[in-house]
């Protein structure tokens, strides 16, 4: 089977479509060897460092305005955008006989055949799309294999600290900065708290002004770490995270984290609707100062009532699997194209 993947990523949109397709592609061809696979990539090129370029027959660095692109014809054409230019979307869809999106927001559905998506929310109106193939729903979620679940011993263990460990995790790029806006609110907290701040690899912003931020708070302990595959060994250590949702908080679910879930805008609420039903993770809505203020206020409450964490811990388990490749390769190997 030959398939190209088309992905887009940068430290403005966020790394997550990157992380994610190449994760689904590391574990496809775990799966099977015998796959061909070719990724071009549109955004910064010091970004592949993220690839495992060994799973892949060719990667290329495209522009969305180039016109002589080398395109063989494929099984599949996998995508991993929000958005791509029509007339490039147009001039891949050609050569490939069915397209399959991995991402729950895409500007253009009417061109995709096959879509998968992480819950069973979807936030588009199906009806539009007639012939749209659908599947969603946790079970094709696509975890990392470096994230590994947290024991219930061990979250029991956390439980009995003094200090509350709380992970702040804004993702690869953290374009408007929002790791330095938390912190400034997270001094506010009157509880003993240990505030482990994952920084992306994307992170370009001034670390002096991070570090003199970190040195005007003196009530708390605060732990700067830049990470990707180790994160989760780290992240073993806390009670709670704060995430602007994304497929981080999917990688919390199934790792046993709860998590403080906030976005952008509110048609972005989806995403997390499922897992904040099953009580996995907790909505705080739209990013605002109100809203970083009602974190720290849950933050305190929460500190002498650690018990309401461990039911949210409770509540992810077997919410989620590893095998969210598996489903989706078995689905698309099950069909005739």
């Amino acid at each position: 089977m030959k398939i190209l993947a088309v992905c887009k990523a940068s430290t403005s949109i966020g790394l997550g479509h990157l992380i994610r397709i190449n994760t689904f592609f590391e574990q496809w061809k775990k799966l099977n060897a015998s796959v061909q696979i070719d990724l071009f990539f549109i955004g910064d090129e010091s970004l592949l460092k993220l690839v495992q370029t060994n799973n892949y027959a060719q990667i290329q660095v495209i522009s969305e305005d180039q016109q002589d692109l080398d395109i063989q014809n494929y099984e599949y054409l996998i995508l991993d955008l929000t958005d791509i230019k029509e007339n490039l979307l147009w001039s891949l869809k050609s050569r490939a006989k069915k397209v399959v999106l991995l991402s729950p927001v895409f500007s253009h559905w009417h061109l995709v055949d096959i879509y998968f998506g992480r819950t069973k929310y979807i936030g588009i109106d199906e009806e539009k799309f007639p012939n749209l193939e659908i599947y969603t729903g946790l079970e094709y979620a696509i975890i990392q294999d470096s994230c590994v679940k947290i024991s219930a011993g061990r979250f029991e263990e956390n439980l009995k600290g003094n200090y509350f460990p709380v992970a702040i995790i804004m993702g690869g790029g953290d374009a408007n900065n929002k790791t330095l806006q938390i912190l400034r609110a997270l001094k506010n907290c009157k509880v003993p708290a240990t505030f482990w701040v994952m920084l992306g690899e994307g992170y370009k912003h001034s670390l002096d002004t991070l570090t003199d931020e970190i040195r005007k708070d003196t009530n708390h302990e605060i732990i700067l770490a830049k990470s990707n595959h180790s994160m989760w060994h780290i992240l073993q250590n806390c009670l709670l995270g704060i995430l602007p949702g994304g497929i981080t908080t999917y990688e919390a679910v199934y790792a046993g984290l709860p998590t403080i879930n906030f976005y952008e805008d509110q048609s972005q609420q989806f995403l997390i609707k499922e897992l904040v039903e099953a009580g996995a993770v907790f909505d705080f809505g739209i990013f605002s100062d109100e809203m970083l203020n009602k974190i720290v206020e849950f933050i305190d409450e929460v500190y002498n009532r650690k018990g309401f964490l461990l039911t949210a811990h409770i509540n992810s388990k077997n919410l989620l699997i590893q095998s969210g490749t598996a489903k989706i390769i078995s689905t698309l190997n099950s069909k005739e194209i």
